[in-house]
């Protein structure tokens, strides 16, 4: 085999991987969204996990968090859901494509991982259940949205 027909084949295969590694990046920070706004959202209208994921985007562009929406998903004890002992939890690791809502949660990442999912929290960085009080580091953090079962709050530390 020739000198340029080794060279071809071997950048075909480096753009082969470089798609494929773009894919796969892409594809885990939809699965971590959409598992983490099931996690925390489900059984609500769509707009429940909506507004979560609003909060990883928001979160995503602040400095103070991870700047992917897996790095957001996984951070620890940011999202209930998500934390090693709670009861949710092996739900949120068991859920798969034959759970509708889950299916509507993908789609709503796949909306937030492109950037054109609209932020109905206006800016909300964090929030609670309507029936927990609000933490004390939210003290002075401003309510954006009340959404489904969640308060959401936009502070003022960025």
């Amino acid at each position: 085999m020739k000198f340029k027909t080794k060279l071809q084949l071997a950048a075909i295969g480096l753009l082969f991987m470089a798609h494929l590694g773009a894919w796969l990046y892409w594809k885990h920070n939809v699965e971590w969204a959409a598992r983490v706004a099931w996690g925390e959202a489900r059984g609500e209208p769509d707009d429940g996990m909506h507004a979560v994921l609003n909060v990883m985007m928001n979160r995503k562009r602040d400095p103070r968090f991870p700047d992917s929406l897996s790095g957001v998903a996984r951070q620890p004890y940011q999202f209930s859901a998500n934390n090693r002992n709670d009861p949710n939890k092996p739900k949120l690791d068991a859920v798969s494509d034959k759970d509708p809502q889950f299916r509507r949660a993908q789609w709503l990442a796949t909306f937030a991982q492109m950037g054109l999912l609209w932020d109905i929290t206006d800016g909300a960085t964090f929030y609670h259940s309507k029936g927990i009080e609000r933490p004390e580091f939210l003290a002075d953090a401003e309510v954006s949205a009340i959404i489904g079962s969640h308060v959401f709050y936009v502070d003022d530390q960025n």
